[in-house]
């Protein structure tokens, strides 16, 4: 993935206690991620070491800018009145071994649709991150300066001081969303723009009441879509619904799904044999697995067994997790979906001979099925070309 700049330089702490940043002045503006190889000291602004604190080995750590400190040389700020020596630390954007993404959005993120426990908190991310022992229930928000998609595809988003959140299970209200990151693939949601000024509805239908309005040009995020008597519905990662007839879908491209050290056809066969060992497990709206599954859950979890990587958590991100091909030229291992590009519902994995496996809805199971021209797929993706 290519290198983005971070731009959002404030650090939200939401209701988590912590450290924040204070202002300074800086010499320099810089702002990212550092990494450390071994324990790493920390000083404060008069070059004296900190006692007692010092940034564990392999992790990854936010810093806001770059200062001179006397005749010392060069320090980042990875937190208020703690700096370390930029020849301690390597600067990335926080996975030591491949690249990731960092994104100018800033919000609030709301837990939501997450295990009764909760959801870990994170030091670090990525192949960096270690449980910081503490879970965040569902319903509790929280502020977030950064998002952060590392180099299997995951989202992530900086809460603290070097503390991070999974976006799987979140809802996210945006304070900053630019055009830049509507262009940023994301495994959890999708980017449209309003095209015509639109009511923003409390559910999927036109009599469900309005909670405000969306106009020409506004740039929205949606979490999942929903085929009504009345047409395809987007449900905005903010909480309200809007028609899929209102907005035009920003298609952002995954980078490549890896074939994690097997060959094409390898990869192929053991995302089918994953996915026929969930066979006659119940399907749950927005269950991810091991138990249960939705259509797409279903497809992320198969394809993450295989290849560690996330194709995306709901349809329209799965959409661009490969190439688009065509009904005739479909392929075992491909998926295929139902729908309008950029506002499909319904997701499957091709097995060849017009045989689909997948999460149909609830009351069934994970099963076989037969296509047939009352329920026919749209268009395929394929994921390893």
């Amino acid at each position: 993935m290519n290198k983005k700049v971070i731009t959002s330089l404030a650090l939200g702490l939401g209701i988590l206690g912590g450290l924040a940043f204070s202002q300074t002045n800086a010499d320099a503006a810089t702002t990212g991620i550092v990494n450390t190889s071994k324990l790493t000291t920390l000083y404060n602004l008069d070059g004296q070491t900190i006692r007692n604190r010092s940034l564990g080995p392999n992790t990854a750590w936010y810093f806001d800018r770059e200062v001179q400190i006397g005749d010392m040389g060069s320090f980042y700020r990875v937190s208020t009145n703690e700096y370390v020596k930029t020849g301690d630390v390597e600067v990335s954007n926080g996975d030591n071994n491949t690249s990731s993404d960092s994104v100018d959005n800033a919000g609030v993120a709301t837990i939501a649709y997450a295990p009764s426990d909760g959801i870990d908190l994170y030091n670090g991310y990525g192949a960096n991150k270690s449980a910081s022992g503490q879970k965040l229930a569902n319903g509790t928000q929280w502020k977030f300066s950064q998002k952060v998609i590392d180099s299997n595809s995951n989202a992530w988003y900086l809460i603290g001081n070097n503390q991070w959140i999974d976006g799987t299970y979140t809802k996210i209200n945006n304070e900053s969303f630019s055009d830049s990151a509507a262009n940023t693939w994301d495994p959890n949601f999708a980017a449209v723009r309003v095209a015509k000024d639109t009511e923003i509805y409390n559910n999927d239908n036109y009599g469900s009441g309005t909670q405000g309005s969306a106009a020409t040009g506004k740039l929205l995020q949606v979490s999942s879509t929903l085929q009504e008597n009345d047409g395809i519905w987007y449900e905005l990662s903010s909480g309200g619904w809007i028609p899929a007839a209102v907005a035009n879908q920003i298609a952002a491209k995954r980078p490549a799904v890896s074939l994690n050290g097997k060959s094409k056809d390898a990869a192929i066969e053991d995302v089918i044999s994953a996915a026929q060992a969930q066979l006659g497990k119940p399907y749950v709206w927005n269950a991810k697995g091991p138990d249960s599954f939705d259509c797409s859950g279903l497809m992320q979890y198969v394809f993450r067994q295989v290849t560690g990587d996330n194709i995306g958590s709901w349809t329209v991100p799965q959409e661009s997790a490969g190439t688009k091909v065509s009904l005739n030229d479909l392929q075992r291992g491909d998926l295929v979906f139902w729908g309008p590009a950029g506002a499909t519902y319904h997701v499957a994995l091709y097995l060849g001979n017009n045989q689909y496996l997948n999460a149909l809805r609830p009351g069934t199971n994970v099963k076989i099925d037969s296509t047939s021209s009352s329920f026919a797929p749209s268009f395929g993706v394929r994921i390893f070309n």
